[in-house]
């Protein structure tokens, strides 16, 4: 009999600066990986876009998703999904997280049907998207009085105008895209204002094309109406050769801080919280690759866009199957996610930890922060076999 996780109530100012904890009780958690009982505190879906050609409309430079190995044009079904969904849901998943792997979720041709699936198991939802879709049943679904409290949307925007979001986004006509997602975000926020209410946050990945103060300051005014605002930069991606100052630097992280740290943090009202954090320079975290063992797969496990189960959001492509839990397309998601040694626990995560620096996937923060936090733990000195 699997033990339903407690989700705890997790600030979404918490989340923005990093310091959440996944982990209410680290022996609680220990003890059910060991009997096999471990739900994760939340499940990622990925959902796939309908085109086998092209995964995603944009080529941001610094999405960890450009290195997906999307060759073999592998997309899940929307009948299938739909019962992964629903396995998810029925085996006592409470929280499940919409987002992309070099896609988006709302380039989904059936995201409207995994969030009915959601709200109707009464399931907490994020949305980590770049909102340049909005579906008019999107929009009726987010109006819906009956979503879970601590369900959000977060809003990748990254920019203050039109031309300065299809520098950052290296898109290369002069189309208003800007424009597009501030009309949807403002759609977005009406619809949970008739609503039960969900939380809003809007986010900006400081670089060397946004980082002007009027630039920033049209941004705030933009999205004022969000719960929270995140200024922050750009993780280095995976195996992308990158154009200096795209992703920054130390020290271009400094200059940048130094000059907007002011206007930043002085924007803040009753209603929206506006952060500047660099979790890279307090976590000591810029450009490593991975913390390990990695604990992802009992905490946060993904559903890729090719139907197969990953670790995490982070090697959720083909180009990780050899560390992926299995493929969805032939196996349940629960016989896939308690398919691991506990006899041998230790050996097991060691094995993973080659298999994850053989493929060379890269944590992201979060997970960065979790599995260290784990790892120093007392309740796993014996698993882990730590002297």
């Amino acid at each position: 009999m699997k033990i339903s996780t407690k989700v705890q109530k997790i600030s979404i100012v918490d989340k923005y600066k990093f310091s959440a904890d996944y982990i209410e009780n680290y022996k609680d958690f220990k003890d059910q990986i060991i009997n096999k009982t471990v739900v994760p505190y939340q499940v990622e879906f990925q959902p796939p876009p309908a085109s086998k050609k092209k995964i995603c409309w944009l080529e941001c430079p610094y999405c960890y998703g450009l290195s997906a190995d999307d060759t073999l044009g592998d997309r899940m079904t929307k009948e299938n999904a739909i019962k992964v969904m629903a396995d998810i849901a029925k085996g006592g998943v409470k929280k499940v997280i919409f987002a992309g792997y070099a896609t988006d979720p709302l380039n989904s041709p059936y995201i409207e049907d995994l969030l009915e699936i959601a709200i109707d198991n009464s399931m907490i939802f994020g949305f980590n998207t770049k909102l340049l879709k909005a579906s008019d049943r999107l929009i009726k679904l987010l109006s819906r009085n009956d979503i879970v409290s601590g369900s959000y949307m977060s809003l990748s925007i990254d920019a203050g105008s039109n031309e300065v979001y299809n520098s950052i986004h290296d898109v290369k006509s002069s189309a208003k895209i800007y424009d597009i997602v501030l009309k949807n975000a403002i759609k977005v926020s009406k619809a949970r204002d008739c609503g039960s209410g969900f939380d809003l946050s809007a986010a900006y990945l400081i670089n060397i094309h946004n980082n002007k103060e009027n630039e920033v300051k049209k941004f705030i005014s933009d999205f004022i109406f969000s719960d929270v605002i995140r200024f922050t930069f750009p993780q280095p991606p995976k195996d992308i050769p990158q154009k200096d100052g795209v992703i920054p630097t130390p020290s271009e992280k400094s200059d940048y801080i130094e000059r907007l740290s002011e206007i930043i943090n002085s924007s803040s009202t009753d209603k929206t919280r506006v952060l500047l954090v660099d979790a890279d320079k307090e976590y000591d975290i810029f450009n490593k690759p991975r913390t390990t063992p990695c604990f992802a797969r009992f905490i946060y496990p993904t559903v890729g866009y090719d139907g197969w189960l990953y670790h995490c959001s982070q090697s959720s492509s083909p180009n990780f199957r050899q560390m992926a839990l299995g493929d969805l397309n032939k196996e349940s998601f629960w016989d896939l996610f308690y398919d691991y040694d506990v006899k041998n626990f230790s050996g097991y995560l060691k094995s993973c930890s080659i298999k994850m620096e053989e493929t060379g996937c890269r944590c992201d923060r979060k997970m960065h922060l979790t599995n260290s936090k784990v790892i120093k733990n007392d309740s796993f000195k014996s698993v882990l076999e730590i002297k």
